[in-house]
């Protein structure tokens, strides 16, 4: 050992001091550890983002049962000591932000006799309840009183009818008026043999504006909790009456009147806990209350005993969160495939610096192992002699992984964890390289040993070749069929889809090149034989270092992996673009009770401005055979320049189908066919909406149709309401009915606005949307958004494989001219000038550029035909991805190819400069 010691202890720095090997070994190190991180950082980000997204969309009108929240509800007697209990049971939740309140009357639903709570000003009742809610009050849009005041906020219109002004008095309470017709004032005066009215008198705090109702408080804040808000206890198809209230007030007046509550403790998830693992945890504590909630020996079951409350938990956690984890396994499903795909070219990166260093160590072998130096001894020189490029290499491919995912990735908070998945990768590499370096150098040991003992039994390079690129081409071959065998639905999230494009590249690549001398020989004999000088000179250079075919075919699958990563995810991007046109149809959207109050003449033409847009919507049954179709009425004036048209084909064709509705027609209504192919143009049909049959004539058909999502049949608006409404006297279903049947139409505004602006516009308007949808909330569908990461992912993928290919070729372009230096030094002796030398390797690195692009050709073309089975996003969503071939990914792929041999040029004219006759004499001898 003592007389190796030197050797050892200058290994670990000396692979740093190899130029261009030290490069080729660092970088293809780095590539496969960032490649091996990518794979658990992207489950990890496309987890986190997922989550964020699904939040980050949930309608802010939608009910408890939805929302990313915990709400406790207790109806009946509640004691005042019950409720610090059942606030420690809602904050033992994790992960949840304050705790808040709301309450109102309840003994309208739950008391024998239904008695009605009201206000009572001179007599005169009217049905209304007490209200208090955290955060209403400094929500509600004042317009008479002072903030903060003590005692009940009323509607400034019903303050207005009573004649009321801030600091007057008026009562409240709870009487047993019999029943009261819906939307009907109350008796003020109590019938006999019932109990008697329960009323106390209150102050008025102020007054607040009210949407168009007159009922429901203006402002962004009540218009998303209008969905959690009372109904009108008469059973009138509004809000109910609210009287808004500071806690004290509120409780007062609830227990003079002795009214049951309605008592609520909600609290929503903190931004702290809108992370995978703390969801998780927040969703199994709301998932254990609510199931507490009707166990008899559960906490808050316990805790109201013997009250006559009953309690009840609504979460939408445990949903959002089983939601959240779907999206995130499918985005993680995609991301498999790729990421293996990532890791096989890192591994084909290692193993070929692997084998360069073997090749450059192999004199250094034979020495020590002509020395009788122990095999172990000579595997543990190469390792020390690694570990310093290795450890460097994987630490810098690691952090570079972690750092994108940190700052480009869809989700840039990863945690704790995603820092021990990138460690554990790095080690994972390093020890991989390590481990592989060892069995390189310990078989090339026992092979020199063998050989100069004489007892070596092949040679050669043929010995080693086998028949892999047949089984290469039969695993492809089986892969592609099996693609073309099964569902198309199910291809899209198959790792098989992300590993068979370059199954496709290499196979098809290294069979092309195999059988190009084959083409060449015969062009060569029908050729005269020439002997020009610079062939000559081109053979010489050639039989020295890497053979060019093997540049080829590595060019040809970096530049290939490149082009179909570039090509993916712009075919991806503009598919995920016309899919949420589809499924978004405008910017944002939001359904109104009706067209009137937008100002303007009832129905078709109201006063909008040109970034928006009525339509109305319909459920209908096409006739024979009562298929389920969506109707849409549109104002084909106004529409085209509010609806979202994506970037494809199908949707472009449907903008031109919309002229169908150009000129008025006589007889039957025109209608455009969506997503219904076996109507022809020039055919007719009936659709039942309603108790309605709409007879119509088919002018037009299209694939694709902002706004359906499912097979539909567009209206012009102009044609179709004024024979709906014709014995209506012109009133055309502004409130969204028809011949009596409520609902059948719902009015929808779309707009090239915000959802945020829309909403402020409608607020001006003081109109209450009943829902606001947004283009963001269709971009969150769980197929699009993981298919668009993917495609992020894949182009990644791809711009490694050309790292990877160039440096390969940079490499060999290098060893080759060094391996030619004798050759050089013969020819320049010849009267060879050293300029013509550098111009025919520009020449010969130019035509291996050119080759590897003409060999890609046909492989590619494979690949393209595939892609639609490979990368749809969402295959069951429309419009369908069909076959396209963008020219500008790949321009961008050959403008790749062609600086990757612009540098393999100038490594071989750099190289072949520095030449020096006195070293290559020297090191030939």
């Amino acid at each position: 050992m003592r007389r190796n010691w030197p050797l050892l202890r200058r290994a670990p720095g000396r692979l740093l001091r190899s130029g261009s090997l030290a490069l080729m070994i660092t970088t293809s190190v780095a590539l496969l550890a960032g490649l091996v991180a990518a794979g658990p950082l992207f489950e990890r980000s496309t987890a986190a983002g997922s989550l964020e997204r699904k939040l980050a969309t949930v309608p802010a009108n939608s009910s408890a049962g939805r929302q990313a929240a915990v709400n406790i509800v207790l109806t009946g007697r509640i004691w005042d000591e019950t409720r610090p209990e059942v606030v420690r049971l809602l904050e033992e939740v994790p992960w949840l932000g304050p705790t808040g309140t709301s309450v109102w009357p309840a003994s309208y639903q739950l008391q024998e006799g239904n008695p009605l709570p009201f206000l009572e000003i001179d007599g005169q009742r009217r049905p209304a309840m007490v209200f208090h809610r955290t955060g209403a009050i400094e929500a509600l849009e004042v317009v008479q009183g002072e903030r903060g005041a003590k005692g009940l906020w009323l509607p400034d219109s019903v303050a207005e009818d009573f004649a009321l002004k801030p600091g007057d008095e008026f009562k409240v309470g709870k009487t047993f008026a019999g029943e009261v017709p819906p939307c009907e004032s109350i008796p003020a005066e109590d019938e006999p043999g019932v109990p008697p009215t329960r009323a106390s008198a209150v102050v008025l705090a102020g007054t607040y504006r009210t949407a168009a109702d007159g009922r429901l408080p203006a402002g962004r804040y009540f218009s998303s909790i209008a969905s959690r808000l009372p109904s009108d206890p008469t059973g009138c198809p509004f809000p109910a009456l609210l009287m808004i209230g500071d806690p004290e007030t509120v409780q007062a007046a609830l227990t003079a009147a002795d009214e049951l509550k309605y008592l609520t403790f909600f609290a929503g998830l903190d931004p702290s806990g809108r992370l995978p693992e703390r969801l998780r945890d927040a969703a199994a504590a709301a998932a254990d209350l609510q199931r507490g909630a009707s166990d008899p020996t559960g906490d808050l079951r316990v805790a109201v005993t013997g009250q006559g409350a009953v309690a009840r938990v609504e979460t939408g956690l445990p949903q959002l969160q089983a939601q959240a984890e779907d999206d995130a396994r499918a985005a993680a499903q995609q991301g498999r495939g790729i990421a293996l795909a990532g890791a096989t070219l890192g591994l084909a990166a290692v193993v070929m610096a692997l084998r360069a260093l073997a090749q450059r160590r192999r004199r250094e072998t034979e020495l020590l192992v002509g020395l009788g130096t122990p095999p172990h001894r000579v595997v543990l020189t190469g390792a020390l002699e690694l570990t310093l490029p290795a450890v460097i290499g994987a630490a810098t491919g690691g952090a570079v992984a972690y750092l994108a995912f940190e700052i480009f990735g869809p989700q840039r908070n990863l945690g704790l964890g995603a820092l021990v998945d990138t460690v554990g990768a790095v080690a994972l590499v390093v020890a991989f390289t390590l481990v592989g370096n060892a069995v390189v150098t310990l078989l090339q040991a026992r092979s020199i040993s063998r050989r100069l003992a004489g007892r070596e039994s092949f040679t050669g390079r043929a010995a080693g070749r086998g028949p892999w690129l047949p089984l290469l081409i039969g695993a492809t071959a089986l892969a592609v069929l099996d693609v073309l065998a099964r569902d198309r639905r199910a291809s899209y999230t198959d790792p098989l889809s992300s590993v068979l494009p370059i199954l496709i590249l290499a196979s098809g690549s290294l069979l092309l090149v195999r059988l190009a001398p084959l083409v060449t020989k015969a062009l060569n004999r029908a050729r005269p034989q020439g002997r020009s000088v610079d062939r000559l000179v081109l053979r010489g250079l050639r039989d020295t270092g890497v053979a060019v075919t093997d540049l080829v075919v590595i060019l040809a699958i970096g530049v290939g992996v490149l082009a179909y990563g570039l090509v993916s995810a712009s075919v991806v991007h503009a598919s995920v673009h016309d899919k949420t046109s589809v499924l978004a149809g405008a910017v944002s959207a939001a359904q109104i009770p009706g067209s009137r109050a937008l100002g303007g003449a009832d129905g078709l033409d109201p006063e909008l401005s040109e970034d928006l847009s009525v339509l109305w919507r319909a459920p209908g049954l096409l006739r024979p055979g009562r298929a389920n179709v969506d109707v849409l009425v549109i104002n084909p004036e106004t529409f085209p320049e509010v609806a979202l048209w994506g970037e494809g084909a199908e949707l472009a064709e449907a903008r031109q189908a919309l002229s169908v509705f150009d000129e008025p027609v006589v007889g039957f209504v025109p209608a455009l066919m969506v997503g219904l192919p076996g109507r022809e143009p020039g055919s007719g049909g009936t659709v039942a909406i309603g108790n309605r049959n709409i007879e119509f004539a088919v002018n037009g058909q299209a694939a694709a149709f902002p706004g359906a999502t499912r097979s539909a049949i567009v209206f012009d608006a102009r044609s179709l309401l004024p024979r709906i409404a014709a014995d209506r006297e012109g009133k055309l279903f502004v409130e969204g009915t028809f011949d009596g049947d409520q609902n059948t139409f719902s009015t929808w505004l779309w707009s090239t606005r915000p959802a945020d602006a829309l909403e402020n516009h409608l607020e001006g308007l003081h109109i209450t949307p009943l829902s606001v949808t947004s283009i963001e909330q269709a971009e969150a569908t769980p197929a699009l958004t993981s298919s668009g990461w993917a495609a992020t992912y894949q182009t990644v993928l791809g711009v490694a494989a050309l790292a990877l290919a160039g440096l390969a070729v940079l490499v060999a372009v290098d060893r080759r001219v060094a391996r030619a230096a004798p050759v050089d030094l013969v020819l320049r002796r010849f009267g060879v000038k050293p300029a013509r030398l550098i111009r025919l390797r520009a020449v010969e690195l130019v035509l291996t550029c050119l080759a590897a692009l003409a060999v890609l050709v046909v492989p590619f073309g494979l690949v393209m035909v595939l892609l639609p089975r490979l990368v749809e996003p969402g295959p069951t969503l429309s419009p369908a991805l069909g076959m396209q071939l963008p020219i500008g990914p790949l321009l961008l792929s050959v403008l790749a190819a062609a600086v990757v041999t612009a540098a393999a040029v100038r490594v071989a004219a750099r190289r072949s400069a520095t030449l020096k006759p006195a070293e290559v004499l020297r090191d030939d001898q």
